[in-house]
């Protein structure tokens, strides 16, 4: 988001420059489409002019093609690439600055269309066959027609929404708070589109899992920015929404205000929740009664996280100093052992797993 970039370029300023299914044979992959059974790697581009890119990584032979979009469709995607959704065979990219999402089959990643009409889009939800969400960083979730892949009306939410997860009659809608703060998530009821309740949780919630007891986890960064101290900012929270009360029923505060956890992640049993925090990667056990973080990988400094349910392989992107090609490192999630690393482009933020 432009939120997000903006720490980019502060940190750039500041020269503080630290450092997300299985494929079969690709000969078999070649009869379903060239970018079929693979992982898609979202690469913002530079801030604030740049244009996004998509990395396309096969694991079985270790295919990495960088671009795809602007190869494939001769035209670049636009500027900031943040996340991608696969549904249905197709592929549903967020294109922050531009103000689109671009739909693109997923085998071939030829355009499909082009959603427009939003201001600065962030995440992607889909709902059914006929409808998605769209959270749009003005304040409103936009309400797309699936078959036409146009909006047709909005729901207002709070400043800045952002993350969004789908649990029973719900989208949860984690209201990050742009160039501002808030501190709420927006419940919404996706059968009348309608909200049902706001939900107050900690200071810039940015992001949220569901675990396997349908209970609803919100990692709340605080106000501020890693390694940019300044007078007010707050602690981080990690809370518990209970899906049945809508009401917070658990909360564990950070004990410093000088670091902002963020990217959670869970596992594909959604027993344990992964984020980064204090310069690591750190997991927080969801099935104890009082959970508390763990420190996963030491002294590595990444700006995104994926995990990928089929391998049990968590991803990590190190972004570098953001003007440049960055790298993604998987790990294995059981033990926290590198597996191996892929290039990437510039600033590697989203991931989608076929």
């Amino acid at each position: 988001m432009v939120f997000r970039n903006l720490k980019c370029a502060i940190s750039i300023a500041a020269v503080v420059l630290t450092t997300f299914s299985s494929c079969k044979k690709e000969e078999d992959a070649s009869v379903k489409g060239a970018f079929s059974n693979g992982i898609f790697i979202v690469n913002e581009g530079l801030f604030p002019s740049g244009t996004g890119t998509i990395t396309y990584f096969q694991p079985d032979s270790n295919i990495v093609k960088q671009d795809i979009f602007e190869q494939v469709n001769h035209r670049p995607l636009g500027n900031i690439a943040q996340n991608m959704c696969i549904y249905n065979g197709m592929g549903y990219i967020v294109v922050n600055n531009a103000g689109t999402v671009e739909v693109v089959d997923i085998a071939t990643f030829k355009s499909k269309a082009s959603i427009i009409n939003l201001s600065n889009p962030s995440q992607f939800q889909v709902i059914d066959e006929s409808k998605a969400y769209i959270t749009d960083f003005v304040g409103n979730v936009a309400v797309v027609d699936l078959k036409s892949n146009s909006i047709v009306k909005s729901i207002a939410t709070g400043v800045g929404p952002d993350a969004m997860v789908k649990l029973g009659n719900y989208v949860y809608v984690a209201n990050y708070g742009g160039f501002s703060i808030d501190s709420t998530v927006t419940v919404i009821d996706f059968a009348s589109d309608k909200v049902v309740k706001t939900i107050h949780v900690g200071d810039a919630p940015a992001g949220m899992v569901a675990d396997n007891q349908g209970r609803v986890w919100v990692l709340c960064k605080g106000k501020g920015f890693a390694g940019f101290p300044q007078p007010g900012d707050t602690e981080g929270r990690i809370v518990r929404i209970n899906p049945n009360t809508l009401e917070v029923d658990q909360t564990f505060i950070f004990p410093s205000t000088n670091d902002h956890p963020e990217r959670p992640v869970i596992n594909t049993q959604k027993t344990r929740m992964y984020f980064l925090h204090n310069n690591g990667i750190y997991s927080f056990n969801l099935t104890l009664k009082y959970p508390i973080p763990e420190l996963f990988v030491a002294n590595r400094s990444f700006y995104s996280l994926g995990f990928e349910d089929k391998t049990g392989y968590l991803y990590a992107s190190d972004a570098r100093n953001y003007v440049s090609n960055g790298m993604v490192f998987r790990f294995k999630a059981d033990v926290g052992t590198v597996v191996d690393s892929i290039p990437a482009g510039i600033v590697p933020h989203g991931f989608a797993f076929q």
